[in-house]
């Protein structure tokens, strides 16, 4: 194997365990040679790039730099982190590949071929206590060399590689409230290094997940959107919800407050979750105590810009709830960014449990300057505004019907605009199917059940913390005269596309309000409502019916600053491979009532319309993403869809 594909193997081996590293953590490099365009051999050195997670990095996953410059870069006596980032690109073999990592010159200049570096939860249980240094020492001996913590970059570079030069002996440094380095000539001695020293942590950690089994004791849907709502008072952020009897078990011991809000075990942990988790003891105070921590949050942000000067505050909300009886909630603006700070607080819970059980003395992590300086360090800052958020970011749209041809189509639209989306269908078939094919959540409902409509509420707050944009969508037709048609029939169209209407609003503006930040329920009607056809008494009038529904639900829920708006589509047949089921139905009875081949069906409707067009799901997607978007202050209005009808217009 080569010296990138060996790298790579021990990569993934370290990334693969998340006590060591996760989403992203941790750096590896190796250096080895390659040839230049003009042949000659170069000595480079390989390092991980930014962006990659250890994991599943691949060999595009390390740049590659030329070595000896970056090494003659320690005769430097300074080296800001902008001049550093600049030189490290200008250095590249290829500019074209991922931004090395800040930790390349610590890299570069540390002789070693092999050097991997690791967070691992043990060996920081040991080293953030008081008295940590000592303890480490006393575990690890002269094998290691210590270091207090340095901010990653130049300083840490050089102190690592004089802390090395001053004992060869070294197999590795420990930057405490940091991580681990170990190093070799070969990659699985580098890595074998690393694990014996984190095993040797964990032997003198009492780590106890089995525990009874912890329920739940409080209602995700009555806390969540409270708790999301106080969250989300400058930018929405998205909820992820950890629940395990583990951590609820942690979440009830008589210290966790006092041990869980506290500082994260490496400064990296605090660009994801803030320096501190914010605890809420109940319903009551929960609104109080989230405000308080953005009133303390701003206190320290004012105290680190007097010591270190002006810096662009982020926003002040918590990343990182704990609620005992609820459990850990991550929160973020995408369902990524509330999953990392989730994981992250997971794991951190349980290692500063385990490191208090084994009596190693009251937790200490690190100053609060030293994390606002992680926080607001210079490379972060620069990456604010760089990149626009998208239109819906942050933004949860739940949609009934949703694996449809409609739901599919108008799904695909909210997700390109940055929502999060819940994909509620009466077949859990069809919804896991559309959900995998575009990336969405999925989940049953039987829209006309009212207990099934809370489930599948409970079920999207528990997923992503709440909801902001609704569109009830699920549908039924039926063709046939009036003096033909079956009561029963009739009474299943109502029940469907009307009084499931009803629920869907009435379930999802309940979880809304609750939020107290407004939203957006656009009703998917029908060009039927204002032209509607013979033989489909039972579906024009019962859309008819949920189209008035929408418009009272206007009137009322304006208060709350809900708005509720109604696209009127006509005949759309499918979205790409995806055929609508309602026309799969009643297509062939509806081309017979007019007299057609079934084939002949779709091009009748795209014939009838004015413009002469086919209406498509997408089209129908982005009249809903126009009022989802609160594009206009428009409520109660209605969109046809549907390339003009007379009779409509």
């Amino acid at each position: 194997m080569s010296t990138l594909s060996d790298l790579v193997t021990t990569s993934r081996a370290l990334g693969a365990n998340s006590d060591y590293v996760m989403h992203g953590g941790g750096n590896t490099s190796a250096k080895g040679s390659m040839l230049d365009i003009t042949g000659e051999e170069l000595e480079v050195l390989w390092v991980k790039g930014s962006g990659w997670d250890l994991a599943t990095i691949e060999e595009a996953g390390f740049p590659a730099l030329d070595l000896a410059a970056l090494r003659r870069m320690r005769t430097l006596s300074e080296l800001s982190d902008e001049d550093m980032v600049r030189e490290l690109r200008r250095h590249m073999l290829d500019p074209g590949g991922p931004s090395p990592s800040v930790g390349t010159l610590l890299h570069a200049f540390l002789p070693h071929r092999f050097i991997l570096h690791s967070h691992a939860d043990a060996i920081l249980a040991i080293s953030n206590q008081e008295g940590g240094e000592e303890k480490c020492r006393q575990l690890f001996g002269n094998r290691l060399a210590y270091l207090p913590f340095v901010m990653p970059g130049f300083p840490l570079a050089k102190a690592v590689a004089e802390a090395v030069e001053s004992n060869s002996e070294v197999e590795g440094v420990f930057l405490h409230h940091h991580g681990l380095f170990t190093f070799a000539d070969e990659a699985k001695a580098a890595l074998y290094l690393h694990r014996e020293f984190v095993e040797l942590a964990a032997d003198q950690i009492n780590v106890d997940t089995e525990t009874a089994d912890v329920a739940p004791t409080r209602d995700v849907l009555e806390w969540a959107p409270i708790l999301r709502g106080a969250c989300s008072r400058n930018i929405s952020c998205i909820f992820s919800l950890r629940q395990s009897p583990v951590l609820l078990h942690l979440l009830s011991r008589d210290d966790a407050r006092d041990l869980f809000v506290t500082p994260p075990l490496t400064p990296d942990h605090a660009l994801r979750t803030k320096s501190l988790p914010c605890w809420i003891d109940s319903i009551e105070t929960a609104i109080h105590s989230i405000n308080q921590y953005r009133e303390d949050y701003l206190a320290y942000f004012k105290r680190g810009c007097e010591a270190r000067g002006e810096r662009v505050a982020l926003d002040a909300a918590p990343r990182v709830l704990l609620v005992p009886g609820l459990g850990v909630v991550g929160t973020g603006n995408s369902r990524r960014a509330a999953e990392i700070a989730a994981d992250i607080a997971e794991h951190t819970l349980i290692t500063k449990a385990a490191a208090a059980d084994s009596g190693f003395g009251a937790y200490r992590g690190l100053s609060e300057l030293d994390l606002f300086d992680m926080e607001y360090w210079s490379l972060e800052q620069a990456k604010l505004g760089r990149n626009a958020s998208a239109e819906l970011q942050g933004k949860v749209a739940v949609i009934t019907g949703g694996a449809g041809a409609i739901g599919e189509g108008v799904a695909v639209e909210l997700l390109k605009a940055g929502a999060e989306v819940a994909l509620l269908d009466i077949s859990a078939k069809r919804a896991e199917e559309a959900a995998e094919r575009i990336g969405a959540f999925a989940q049953v409902v039987d829209v006309t059940n009212v207990q099934s409509m809370e489930d599948a509420v409970r079920a999207v707050c528990a997923r992503f913390g709440g909801i902001d944009i609704l569109v009830p969508n699920a549908g039924l037709a039926a063709v046939s005269p009036i003096y033909e048609t079956d009561p029963e029939e009739f009474r299943r169209l109502v029940e469907v596309n009307q009084t499931g209407a009803f629920l869907t609003i009435q379930a999802g503006a309940r979880v809304m309000r609750s939020q107290g930040r407004g939203g957006s329920i656009v009703l998917i009607s029908s060009k039927n409502v204002a032209a509607p056809g013979a033989d489909f008494s039972a579906y024009s009038s019962s859309k008819a019916g949920m189209h008035q529904l929408g418009r009272v639900s206007a009137i009322e829920l304006a208060a709350d600053g809900i708005r509720v708006n109604m696209i009127c589509p006509d005949a759309v047949f499918q979205h790409h491979s995806n055929p609508s089921g309602l026309w799969a139905e009643v297509g062939p009875a509806r081309a017979q009532s007019k007299g057609l081949a079934p084939e002949e069906l779709e091009e009748h409707y795209r014939q009838r319309n004015l413009l002469k067009v086919t209406v498509s799901a997408s089209d129908v997607g982005r009249a809903v993403l126009f009022f989802a978007a609160c594009r206009t202050p428009t409520t109660g209005a209605s969109l046809p869809v549907d390339g003009g009808i007379i009779g409509v217009i």
